[in-house]
């Protein structure tokens, strides 16, 4: 095998500076296409899915936030970090294509007296500084890792932004047990776009972001298998009714029951990745 000593030059390097960084994220959109996922069927379940997450608190305690900031939450959903956020801010325009989740956003904030959440449907992509007013801090929490035009969407959030931008990407610790859990149920495994192409990305707009592993404690609960084989469901598609009684039997074999019997996987861990920027204007 050919070495190279320090004297020695590389003639093949790759000048990673000069990448088309946007066209590698999209690349990797159509080499691995995702299942499109309708979030008005699973408003009513979402909150109960996540309802021993730490994500939201994890999250949020990376955030500079002040009393008197404006906060712009994309993909709010039926608004667990909006409402916590509400809590800390001046006020909270919060943003999702589903109206059903904002219906249920609304609702929670009139039942906890919360009044300074705005809420609006708009997709992603939609967002720039025509259609949207600047806000002190931007958060795009979960909700960007399928958007195409991804170049054009960041340099909006940072337009839009006076302070903080906040988005969080898919990490990459839980990828082989999503990739056993595919192959149980019979499905293609879809292979996530990794968190760094965004990084560059964003170095390309001359923006040097900081990158951090959030620590998530909590491990995904289920109050039954069936709810793990639904949620399952959810994310990968239909699945044939040999593979969802390979998955049950998987299940069974895997989950643990915690102290107030719900049950878990060990492997089965809150997986994201904080990329954020101070914005410069």
């Amino acid at each position: 095998m050919k070495t190279y000593n320090n004297t020695e030059k590389i003639e093949d390097k790759i000048d990673i500076n000069n990448l088309d960084w946007e066209y590698i994220w999209q690349k990797s959109l159509f080499d691995h296409p995702k299942k499109e996922k309708d979030w008005n069927t699973i408003s009513k379940n979402f909150e109960n899915w996540l309802k021993h997450d730490d994500y939201p608190d994890t999250l949020i305690n990376e955030m500079e936030i002040t009393k008197n900031d404006t906060v712009l939450d994309i993909g709010c959903g039926e608004g667990t970090i909006s409402l916590k956020l509400a809590k800390l801010a001046k006020s909270v325009t919060a943003i999702d294509r589903a109206d059903l989740m904002l219906e249920r956003l609304d609702e929670k904030a009139k039942e906890n007296n919360i009044n300074n959440i705005n809420t609006i449907q708009m997709d992603i992509e939609d967002i720039n500084p025509n259609t949207i007013d600047s806000h002190d801090i931007i958060i795009a929490s979960r909700c960007l890792n399928g958007i195409f035009n991804i170049k054009e969407t960041l340099k909006s959030l940072n337009e839009i932004a006076n302070k903080y931008v906040y988005i969080t990407l898919f990490g990459l610790q839980t990828k082989e047990y999503k990739k056993e859990k595919a192959r149980i149920a019979g499905k293609p495994f879809q292979e996530v776009t990794d968190y760094i192409i965004a990084v560059h990305i964003l170095k390309s707009l001359g923006i040097e972001a900081n990158v951090i592993q959030l620590d998530s404690k909590n491990l995904k609960k289920y109050k039954s298998i069936d709810e793990a084989i639904e949620r399952t469901i959810w994310k990968l598609g239909e699945i044939e009714d040999k593979n969802k009684e390979n998955l049950r039997k998987y299940f069974e074999i895997t989950f643990i029951k915690d102290e107030n019997n719900n049950l878990i996987n060990p492997k089965d861990k809150t997986d994201w990745v904080l990329i954020w920027w101070k914005v410069n204007k």
